[in-house]
């Protein structure tokens, strides 16, 4: 299965994640941890994406893979996507030629009280194959989202590591990378450049992109589930009293809760574009780009929040739009 499909996931607080299905990034947009620093404007992107091999028996298998520039496919022999589901969140599920079935889940679980969230990553094998390894190279940047990120020598490298959790701060001015997971890290800096993203060229963009890979996670499939888990704060003190694999499952029991709440999937996917703003609410105008903005909130509040009952959060919305009224007049973007 080779498709541009997009998939998006959102954290509540104007940050997502998104790609495609076959994994190959098409837009600058493309990420697995946009954060908004100012939520829910300022979003930073600040982990691009992963590159995800398979180690068995019988050789090595790339599951993704990333498009250079002028145009060019590595690893030319990635292994296509078998399956492919977006309820209740992106799964992908790869059978390889010898055999091995590799199951890829990632979901963002909100945590809206502390005004954070976490992106969460997990890998399984569903096949009685032994000897079973998987390596994880993250790719980052530390850019606004709109921008492009290139190689520079004022990128920070050094991994602080602690209590499990590997933190990364490419640059003084933007949020930090914290990834917790339950792999071994093993140090292996490059850059890959000149990743080429195919709509930003159609549309006569800037389209080439630097990033940075510190290092591969490695992981023993045999032994448990690779959990992988990415966020912009620190690991809360709940989590840190147990491992990451069971965190990555209250993480993932939770957020099934939180989605199962919905009466369907039309109201779990306009969720999606409700999110907070200081201690009230508002609407993202679309994704990727859009934040939220005055005329689409009123535009869209009857559907996202009359019809499927949130009355509250409309209610909020008002108040929230009302501090901002100038003359009788609503402001399309907040000043």
């Amino acid at each position: 299965m080779h498709s541009p499909t997009e998939w998006l996931e959102t954290d509540g607080l104007g940050g997502f994640a998104g790609g495609t299905v076959d994994g190959v990034r098409t837009r600058r947009y493309h990420g697995l941890l946009v954060a908004a620093a100012t939520p829910p404007t300022g979003r930073m992107l600040l982990v691009n994406g992963l590159d995800a091999e398979v180690m068995t028996p019988r050789g090595r298998f790339a599951l993704t893979a990333q498009r250079y520039a002028p145009d060019a496919v590595h690893p030319a022999d990635v292994v296509p996507v078998d399956a492919f589901t977006a309820e209740p969140w992106p799964t992908w599920r790869w059978r390889l030629p010898d055999g091995t079935t590799v199951v890829h889940e990632l979901f963002i679980a909100r945590v809206i009280a502390r005004a954070t969230s976490t992106v969460v990553l997990r890998w399984r094998q569903e096949s009685t194959e032994r000897g079973v390894m998987l390596g994880v190279r993250p790719y980052l940047s530390g850019r606004d989202y709109h921008a492009l990120h290139h190689e520079n020598p004022n990128f920070r490298w050094d991994c602080e590591e602690r209590d499990g959790t590997h933190r990364w701060q490419p640059y003084p001015d933007v949020p930090p990378v914290h990834v917790r997971t339950n792999g071994a890290r093993r140090d292996d800096a490059h850059w890959y450049r000149q990743v080429r993203y195919a709509e930003e060229l159609a549309r006569g963009f800037e389209c080439d992109e630097d990033v940075a890979a510190p290092c591969v996670f490695e992981y023993d499939l045999d032994a448990a589930d690779a959990v992988m888990m990415l966020s912009t704060h620190p690991t809360s003190r709940a989590d840190a009293a147990e491992s990451a694999v069971d965190t990555a499952a209250r993480h993932r029991r939770d957020e099934l809760a939180r989605r199962r709440a919905f009466a369907s999937p039309l109201h779990r996917a306009a969720d999606q574009y409700i999110v907070r703003r200081g201690a009230g609410t508002s609407i993202i105008a679309g994704y990727p780009w859009f934040t939220d903005w005055g005329r689409d909130t009123f535009i869209a509040m009857r559907g996202l929040c009359l019809t499927t009952g949130r009355l509250d959060d409309a209610r909020s919305m008002l108040v929230t739009w009302a501090g901002a009224i100038s003359q009788g007049m609503i402001p399309n973007r907040f000043p």
